[in-house]
């Protein structure tokens, strides 16, 4: 057992084609059991990015549990909360670059060194990392400012402010979708930031229904820490301090190797197969390149 969690197996690419995985589910086994445990360290490295979004929040709820209930204003809280995350999020742009580009190579079975892979995904990318780092962070605030407007109409709002409701909802949705994706394509290819966004957007579309499911796996720890607080008020400290520290120690890694792993499915399946000398199932027993025959063949 002991030999299994801490010596790894050798990577997909070393291995003949006949001893490969077959399907992405076992790949994603294998590279998982494979790299795991350096999970920990970046992640360690990765949270430094989001430090300030902790200590925004942890002075905000400082100030909310001394604030006089009296003269407490919900909306003006939020809205200065909202806003101040949204800077700090901003930051963690580029980092999310980088770690995920060392996460699309672990994830397809690809050794690569560690913290050069990290270091230079987040150079190379930082500008169009930071474009989609700012989406990221707005998203709160753009969900906060339509559920409290649209919700506070009632009874007295017509369909078409329902309509309104549903639609900016869908376009949160897709934004969560689309994160999946966007940096994967940033570090793969070389295309221009709206060109990301739409390819991102139509592979989301293409790719729904495993988009949607994708998105549960990588919110399920958010619910359960939910759960528990709903649970349990009377130990929110030590379960607030169990959020930080699985966040801090590995969360932030696994979440962006489980949206690497569906990243190059998706890719490897719509966007590659189109272009001559590109790699498709990569680390699989079928890994092939696409030849320009075929490539204009789907053409």
């Amino acid at each position: 057992m002991l030999k299994n969690l801490f010596i790894p197996k050798p990577a997909p690419e070393d291995l003949p084609p006949q001893e490969r995985p077959i399907t992405r589910k076992a790949l994603f086994k294998q590279t998982f059991g494979n790299y795991w445990s350096w999970f920990f360290a970046i992640n360690l490295v990765c949270f430094l990015f989001y430090l300030p979004a902790s200590v925004w929040t942890e002075m905000s709820l400082s100030s909310l549990i001394a604030e006089e209930s009296a003269t407490f204003q919900t909306s003006a809280f939020m809205g200065a909360y909202l806003l101040g995350l949204a800077v700090c999020l901003f930051l963690t742009g580029p980092m999310l670059a980088g770690v995920t580009l060392l996460m699309r190579s672990w994830s397809r079975g690809e050794p690569c060194m560690r913290w050069q892979t990290l270091f230079g995904g987040m150079k190379r990318n930082w500008k169009q990392a930071l474009g989609f780092s700012l989406i990221e962070g707005l998203m709160p605030l753009a969900a906060y400012s339509t559920l409290r407007y649209y919700g506070g109409l009632g009874d007295s709002a017509g369909v078409g402010y329902y309509v309104l409701f549903g639609f900016c909802t869908l376009v949160i949705l897709f934004a969560l979708l689309m994160r999946q994706l966007v940096y994967t394509l940033a570090v793969t290819y070389e295309l221009k930031f709206g060109q990301i966004v739409k390819n991102a957007f139509l592979l989301t579309f293409l790719e729904l229904p495993k988009s949607l499911f994708t998105l549960l796996k990588n919110i399920l720890p958010v619910v359960v820490f939910a759960l528990l607080l709903w649970l349990l008020p009377g130990y929110t400290g030590l379960i607030v301090i169990l959020a930080l520290a699985y966040y801090a120690l590995f969360g932030v890694a696994l979440e962006r190797f489980i949206s690497a792993s569906f990243a190059n499915y998706v890719v490897e399946k719509h966007l590659n197969p189109k272009l001559p000398g590109a790699r498709v199932d990569i680390g699989m027993a079928s890994e092939r390149v696409v030849s320009s025959e075929s490539s204009q063949e789907r053409e």
